[in-house]
C-alpha cells in the first residue's frame, strides 16, 4: 500500500497533522522492537521536557474516521502525535545498535520523505504556505528557549542549529552525534576538592543521576578484570554539586 513504510521490516502506516509527519506512541515501539507502553511511559516520565505543538499535538478524535487516520482505537477520545524533534527526544535513552539503525530509517525514508498527493494548485499554495507560517512559528520558540543563559552551551548549539533546519532545510548539525561533556566522580572530586564519595553522596540526595544531569556508561572496574556501569555527570550536575557545597558549606 502507497501509504505504508517498512522501518526495520515492521509496517507502520503514514501519518501527518499540521503539515508535517508524525508518529504514535505505538509506531515507535514496534519500530525498536519495544515493549508496548515503552515510549509512552518515557514520553510521560519527561513530560515538562516537551514542547507542545513542537515536539507534540495533542489530537482530539472526533470521529471514527480520525481514529482510523491515526491508528486509534474505537473508544479512544485523543491522541499523541510525536513530531521529528520529538521523537528524537523521546528515543534519547535508546542507545543499543538497533535504536541507532531504526533512528536513522525513522528520519531518512519517514519524516523527511514527502508524500506525493494530486492536489488543486491553490489548495496546494494555501497548504505551503500554512507550513510556512507553522515552521517560523516553531523555529521562533526554540530560539526563544535558546537565548536562555542557563542553557548549557551544547543545548544551545542543537536548538539554533534544528531551528535553522526547519527553516532552510539545510542540516547544520546532526542531533544524535551531539555529545555533552561527561565527568566521572573523581575528575568532579578533583575540581571541587572533595572525594569521589562525597560527589557519589551529595549526587544521590539531590538526585543528579538522571538523563538530565548525566548517563551511565560502560567502564573498565577497578580492581577486577571487568566492564561495570557507572554515572558519569554532564556540567550541570557539577554546578548543582558546586552549589550544593556552598550552600552547606555557608551552614
Amino acid at each position: 500500500m502507497a501509504n505504508i513504510i517498512k522501518i526495520n521490516n515492521n509496517p507502520i502506516q503514514i501519518k501527518e497533522y499540521n503539515g508535517q509527519r508524525v508518529v504514535t506512541f505505538k509506531d515507535i515501539d514496534l519500530v525498536h522492537n519495544r515493549p508496548e507502553g515503552t515510549a509512552g511511559r518515557n514520553f510521560r516520565e519527561n513530560r515538562n521536557r516537551f514542547i507542545e505543538n513542537v515536539d507534540y499535538f495533542n489530537v482530539k478524535l472526533t470521529d471514527d474516521e480520525i481514529r482510523r487516520q491515526f491508528g486509534a482505537g474505537k473508544n479512544a477520545s485523543a491522541i499523541t502525535l510525536i513530531t521529528e524533534s520529538g521523537y528524537l527526544m523521546l528515543v534519547k535513552s535508546f542507545n543499543d545498535d538497533l535504536a541507532w539503525e531504526v533512528q536513522r530509517q525513522l528520519i531518512n525514508i519517514y519524516f523527511r520523505t514527502k508524500v506525493t498527493r494530486s492536489i488543486p494548485d491553490v489548495k496546494q499554495k494555501k497548504i505551503e504556505a500554512r507550513l510556512r507560517n507553522a515552521k517560523a512559528r516553531q523555529a521562533n520558540i526554540l530560539l526563544k528557549i535558546a537565548s536562555n543563559p542557563d542553557i548549557p552551551s551544547t543545548y544551545r548549539q542543537v536548538l539554533q542549529s534544528y531551528a535553522a533546519w526547519i527553516t532552510t532545510g539545510k542540516k547544520i548539525i546532526p542531533l544524535s552525534e551531539v555529545k555533552q561533556k561527561t565527568y566521572t566522580a573523581e575528575e568532579i572530586g578533583e575540581m571541587l576538592n572533595i572525594s569521589a564519595n562525597m560527589v557519589g553522596r551529595i549526587a544521590n540526595k539531590i538526585e543528579l543521576k538522571t538523563p538530565e544531569y548525566g548517563e551511565y556508561v560502560w567502564d573498565k572496574a577497578k580492581h577486577v578484570d571487568k566492564q561495570v556501569a557507572t554515572f558519569r555527570y554532564y556540567e550541570n550536575a557539577v554546578e548543582k554539586i558546586r552549589e550544593h557545597l556552598k550552600l552547606h558549606t555557608a551552614q
